[in-house]
């Protein structure tokens, strides 16, 4: 694996300045959906990675510690998010049933299929977070959705390197029918989104066959990582390489 840890370290100490003294001006019309949409997204990066420290127990310690990394941006996301609910007078979310199940089912499987299944969140969030980024006229959450879209990249990647070497062993009719299954995972949860952020995600220019579209690019990107041994592009989520 590449040196993780000078990565998010690097990450940390370059963090993108937001401008919060301007406060948070949403167009009107988008308000309610953005509030809608940012509270569960808030709530679904605000988890404490107990079950994810749990399941990665037995790897070397550079991956826990990357890990340590990775879930702290997480939460740090989570906080971003909350800083934009508190500007539009917005209360965050305790509870919702998306969150809940995914919850669930992470918890049930080991650490390989328990980052497969937390991919498929940071694939589409990658495509989420740019069309934040593209479409709400607001400098404040293009700032915050730029920063989150530019970790998630790195996200992405981390967790590519460790499944490309804990896939690597595996027959190759096994990996097919893995990324087979994965794939039909990662099409349902695109419809899901869209059936749950699709008013917002309209007003900021994404009609569904583009998000459909240019999630299955994410998706085609990051298998071919990790099944194909492609490297996954780091170099566009970091001002720097990893290692």
């Amino acid at each position: 694996m590449k040196d993780w840890i000078k990565y998010f370290e690097h990450n940390r100490k370059h963090r993108r300045e937001i401008p919060w003294e301007q406060g948070v001006h949403v167009p009107a019309p988008l308000r309610s959906d953005l509030i809608r949409s940012l509270q569960r997204f808030q709530l679904g990066e605000s988890g404490d990675g107990f079950f994810l420290r749990r399941n990665a127990s037995g790897q070397p310690m550079a991956y826990r510690e990357a890990l340590d990394f990775f879930i702290a941006e997480e939460q740090e996301h989570a906080r971003l998010m909350g800083e934009v609910l508190d500007r539009m007078n917005a209360p965050r979310l305790r509870w919702h049933w998306s969150d809940w199940a995914f919850e669930r089912v992470r918890r049930l499987l080991g650490l390989r299929l328990e980052v497969m299944v937390l991919l498929v969140a940071e694939m589409i969030a990658k495509r989420y977070f740019r069309a934040l980024a593209e479409g709400v006229d607001d400098t404040v959450v293009r700032k915050v959705a730029g920063k989150i879209g530019h970790d998630e990249k790195g996200h992405l990647a981390f967790q590519v390197d460790y499944l490309r070497g804990a896939f690597a062993k595996w027959p190759f009719l096994a990996r097919v029918g893995i990324c087979a299954g994965w794939r039909l995972m990662f099409r349902a949860a695109c419809l899901v989104v869209w059936w749950d952020h699709g008013t917002l995600l309209r007003q900021c220019g994404v009609r569904p066959e583009g998000f459909w579209w240019d999630c299955g690019l994410i998706f085609d990107e990051v298998s071919a990582g990790v099944f194909g041994g492609a490297e996954y592009p780091l170099a566009d989520a970091s001002p720097v390489h990893a290692g």
